[in-house]
Parts: structure tokens; sequence; C-alpha cells
């Protein structure tokens, strides 16, 4: 199996963020706020809100100056990112250049989005699929390494060690800067006799200009709303998944880190086998599954307390559907014209779901004293998800 550039930049872009997201999204800023729930839920969720509105406004300007520019804008800000967080140790400055550079780095994911949409209906589900594929893989061996430098220190200062993980992530966030510039971006609509080197038109889907917008983009509106309400359900357990299980299960932190570890791995598989069969299905019986699955897990991990299980459910590749789906659905409903405004929105939906999801999740938990109902919480809001897909995700394709 060959690898394109644009699989090994995707996988190349991953693997850093997973040396390095444990340390920011948790550790930091839970001592941050002195090892308060609302205090740290708070903080985790500012930077998302910056980042709803960053999105689209990236996923807009990459239709107008084309995805290559923003991409190796985001992955220089990446870069750059890792050594200001390995010199800077004062806290309060240390969130406000996450705030910053993440605003920046925001443009990689719509703006690449953007470009492999482009992409022919016939190959498209597959190189999406490809695409989390090699994600997975990324976050798979980001995961493995940063484990492995754990186990060389088991006994030693956390935040110390996690430090130690930024000079190598600025290495890996370099090199991708440098792979990037070979990237050939697409222009819709410029002619052949306008091709360069570094501008490509990719089989562009027939008549799509006359499509009326607001009634192709039916589908997409319905689309956001339940990628929001799936990631208003999730975050409001999984960013305190580490103290539910330190606290509650009494585990070790290493539960999750192998969780992941495994997670990831079949994530490789299940997105490259969702990517295959995207088209022999119509896309919102896979929505409609993403929504049940999403549901069902913090269902099932209320009702059943045991480890054991909690851990094999933890380690299956929830986030693979709609990871492959969702680019799918935005790219067969949005003219070229607003192809990046639409991935802009996508993400930013998440995003959103996010920050809401975080914030509810904090304040139930600061209440209750426990995780345990965030994920009873987390069902009721995926059973509206479920609710919205069966009944009006079906109708937006009626006319």
């Amino acid at each position: 199996m060959t690898y394109s550039i644009e699989e090994l930049i995707y996988a190349l872009y991953h693997f850093p963020l997973a040396l390095t997201a444990p340390f920011i999204s948790w550790y930091f800023f839970f001592g941050l706020s002195e090892r308060d729930y609302l205090g740290s839920g708070l903080i985790i969720a500012i930077p998302y809100f910056f980042l709803i509105f960053s999105t689209g406004i990236f996923g807009r300007i990459s239709d107008k100056i084309g995805s290559k520019n923003l991409v190796l804008i985001s992955l220089a800000a990446l870069s750059v990112s890792f050594l200001c967080y390995f010199i800077i140790q004062e806290k309060i400055l240390f969130f406000l250049l996450y705030i910053g550079f993440n605003i920046v780095i925001s443009a990689f994911i719509p703006a690449f989005n953007r470009l492999m949409s482009f992409y022919s209906e016939e190959i498209r589900a597959e190189k999406f699929g490809r695409l989390g594929m090699t994600a997975s893989a990324g976050f798979f061996i980001g995961s493995i390494f940063a484990s492995w430098v754990f186990m060389q220190n088991p006994s030693g200062n956390v935040t110390e060690t996690f430090r130690f993980m930024f000079p190598i992530a600025m290495i890996i966030a370099f090199f991708t800067f440098v792979l990037a510039t070979k990237l050939r971006d697409v222009v819709p609509f410029q002619s052949q006799e306008e091709d360069s080197l570094d501008v490509q038109i990719i089989s562009l889907p027939e008549n799509n200009t006359q499509l009326d917008i607001k009634a192709s983009m039916k589908p997409v509106f319905v689309l956001l709303v339940i990628v929001t309400l799936i990631n208003i359900s999730s975050s409001s357990y999984t960013n305190f998944f580490t103290i539910f299980v330190q606290d509650e299960l009494k585990q070790d932190i290493s539960f999750i880190a192998v969780a992941n570890s495994i997670a990831t791995l079949f994530g490789v598989l299940a997105t490259y086998l969702v990517g295959k069969i995207a088209n022999m299905f119509e896309k919102k019986y896979f929505i409609s599954i993403a929504t049940v699955v999403y549901t069902l897990f913090p269902l099932s991990i209320y009702i059943f307390r045991d480890p054991s299980f909690i851990f094999l459910v933890y380690c299956l590749p929830f986030y693979s559907i709609l990871f492959v789906i969702a680019p799918i659905v935005i790219s067969e409903n949005s003219v070229e014209t607003e192809r990046g405004r639409a991935m802009g929105l996508y993400v930013g939906s998440q995003y959103a779901g996010l920050m809401i999801g975080t914030l509810g999740g904090a304040v139930l938990a600061s209440i209750t004293s426990l995780v345990s109902y965030n994920f009873l919480v987390g069902t009721f809001i995926g059973f509206l998800g479920i609710m919205i897909s069966v009944f009006l995700y079906n109708g937006s394709f009626e006319e």
C-alpha cells in the first residue's frame, strides 16, 4: 500500500499532538485551577470559544486564497508553539500563548479538508478514510512513544517529563511544515493554462455551480447540529475521564494511556474500512449509527462500573464514523466556492460542542463531586442527537 504526501502530512501533524495533548489539556490546566473541577473546565473551555470562530474564518479564507498557504501557516505556528511551551513556564503567559497559537493552528483542519474535498466523488470517501487511518496511526505512534518515555522515568516529576516532549514535537512539526511545501493546491474554476506546479485542479463535480446553495447546504446544517450535540455529549465526561479512572475506578493513569493506544490502533483499521464502504450505503445510515454508539458508550459506563468492561469499551474507535463521513457529506452538499467555509463551520461546530460540554460537565462534577453523573447527562444529550438524525436528517434529502 502506497501513501500520498497528504496522508503522510496528516499523520505527522497528529504525532506531536499525541505527545503533548495530555499535558496541556489536563495536567497543566487542572494544576492551573488548583485541582478544581469548575476552574479547570472554564480554563479548558476558553480556547474552544476562540476556535469556534477562527475555524469558520480560516475556512472562508481558504476559499479565497487556497488551502496550501493556510496549511503552511498553521504548521509553522505549530512548530513555534512547542518551542515557546518548552521555554516558558509562567502559567498565565503559557495559557495566553496557548490560546493565540491555537487560533492560528486551527486553520489546518478546515483548509486541509477543503483541499481533500476536491478529489472526485468515486475516490473521495476512500481518501478521507485513509486520512483517518493515517491520523490514527500518528496518534498511536505518538501515544506509544509518550508511554515509553514515562516508563523510563516512572517515579519522576510528571510535568518535567511532559516538558521533555516539546522539543521532539517541535522537530516533527517543522519537518511536517517542510513536507507541506510540496502540496499541490486546488483552486476552483482555474483554467489549465493558469495551472502551475503549486496549483492543480482535481476532478471538480460537474454542474456543481448550478446547485441551489441553500437547498444543497441543508444536509450540512443538520449535520452540524448533530456534530455539536455529539461533542457536547462526549466532552461532558471525556475531559474528566482521567479523574474518574483515578478517583472512582481506583485505577492507575496507565489505564488511559494503554486504552488510548489500543483505540488509535483500532482506529487505523476502522477509518480505512469506513472509507472503503462509505459509497455502498446512504450516508444517513452512518450518521444514525454514530449517534447511537455515542449514546450507548456513556450509558454503558454509568451502568457497568467494572474497569475491565470500561477499558474494553473505551478502546473502541467510535470517532472513526464521523471522521470520514462528515467531510464527505459536506463535500457532496456544498459548492466549490463555499467548500472551505463549510469545512470551517464543521470544525467550529465541534469546538462549540466541546466548549459547552466541558463547561456543563465541570459544573455538574463540581456540584456532585463525582464524574459518574456526567455519563448519564452525556447519554441524554446523545439521545437528542439520535432523534435529530432520525427525524430531521432523513427529511433533508427529500427535496
